[in-house]
């Protein structure tokens, strides 16, 4: 099911998008958010998440129907012209919605969380004795990791 309809986008951001919009809104979202329509229909997102993936989308089609070259644009960090200087805030501000970029950053899997690893028996140093110190995908995977606030995504 789509995160945001064209009512949505009414109700969110005050403007009239038509479906297709909400569409191209949708893919958008999808590649920045990285994550698929087919997750949330899968029951993997949680309401909080559901939530601003639909205010990303709302935001996102209301953009785009102000921006129509969003998908024909060139990739540049600065514009000047006649004297005036434009430097835009981050790499991807020609094709995503400020609004859009906001809610994505607010997804808990894209947000920082600290961890601890506990002590083991008879280990002084906190750190597990078989521990793979050079290999950050080994630990990673590493199962005696936990968050350390207890709460998951």
């Amino acid at each position: 099911m789509a995160w945001a309809t064209t009512s949505d986008v009414i109700t969110y951001a005050g403007q009239n998008a038509t479906a297709a919009q909400v569409e191209q809104a949708q893919a958008l979202v999808e590649v920045f958010a990285d994550t698929t329509e087919d997750a949330s229909d899968a029951g993997n997102i949680r309401p909080k998440n559901l939530r601003l993936l639909k205010l990303a989308v709302a935001y996102q089609a209301a953009w785009i129907t102000q921006h129509p070259d969003a998908f024909t644009n060139i990739d540049v960090s600065q514009v000047q012209q006649d004297g005036v200087v434009a430097t835009m805030q981050h790499n991807n501000a020609l094709v995503l919605a400020p609004m859009a970029k906001r809610c994505i950053d607010r997804l808990s899997w894209r947000r920082t969380r600290a961890l601890r690893i506990g002590r083991m028996a008879g280990a002084g140093s906190g750190i597990p004795r078989r521990m793979n110190l050079t290999s950050v995908d080994a630990d990673d995977n590493d199962p005696r990791w936990r968050p350390l606030g207890g709460g998951g995504c």
